[in-house]
């Protein structure tokens, strides 16, 4: 592939890319789908832990996009798009083959991410303790709380795409995220306070 055609900035890249893919070019859906790969794949093993199943999904995700291409809707967030219609279609074939499982709290267990990301929650210079006390909140959360957070914080997307993402309104998303934020908060801060007692303790 002549990769110069692409050199472009990343929302220019996805408009054009998007707009070739419509247009017939599969070697356009095929970037597309490599460059997205990764972020779909993980994104639905929070909703399956069958990798076959999963796979396939993707797979005939983009098949029938490649089928409906003419009758897309342009759009330079081709991210959220892709990752809404994957949920669609997980849920859906998942009830139609009765394995459906809503998403467990494994949305950050074994991620391989960047811990700079959870440090644009909670700043704090022993970041790998931290990682994992904020991975421990996490797990106490509602499965909605725990998907609206891995949206914004690790797939770093806008309120406005998580909203079209999980069906819900955007001053939902607004108010949802700034609950869930307020109670990590809310259990991250006496969880300070009983450290600070025990370590205090051993000075008494």
């Amino acid at each position: 592939m002549n990769s110069s055609k692409y050199n472009n900035h990343p929302s220019d890249l996805h408009i054009q890319l998007w707009q070739r893919f419509k247009a017939g070019d599969s070697e356009a859906l095929g970037k597309i789908a490599q460059v997205h790969y990764r972020a779909l794949y993980n994104y639905a093993s929070k909703f399956s832990s069958d990798p076959d199943f999963i796979r396939d999904s993707i797979q005939e995700l983009y098949l029938d996009l490649w089928e409906r291409r003419s009758f897309l809707s342009e759009t330079a967030f081709v991210k959220s798009y892709l990752l809404k219609a994957l949920r669609h279609k997980l849920i859906k074939e998942s009830i139609r083959l009765k394995r459906f499982q809503e998403p467990k709290q494994v949305f950050f267990d074994g991620e391989n991410v960047d811990p700079s990301i959870e440090s644009n929650i909670i700043d704090d210079e022993n970041i790998r303790f931290q990682n994992g006390r904020l991975k421990r909140i996490i797990t106490l959360l509602t499965k909605r709380q725990q998907e609206i957070i891995y949206l914004r914080f690790y797939q770093n997307l806008e309120n406005e795409d998580i909203a079209q993402i999980m069906g819900l309104g955007r001053q939902s998303v607004s108010n949802l995220l700034y609950r869930t934020l307020k109670e990590i908060k809310d259990i991250w801060v006496p969880a300070e306070f009983f450290w600070a007692l025990i370590v205090g303790s051993f000075f008494i």
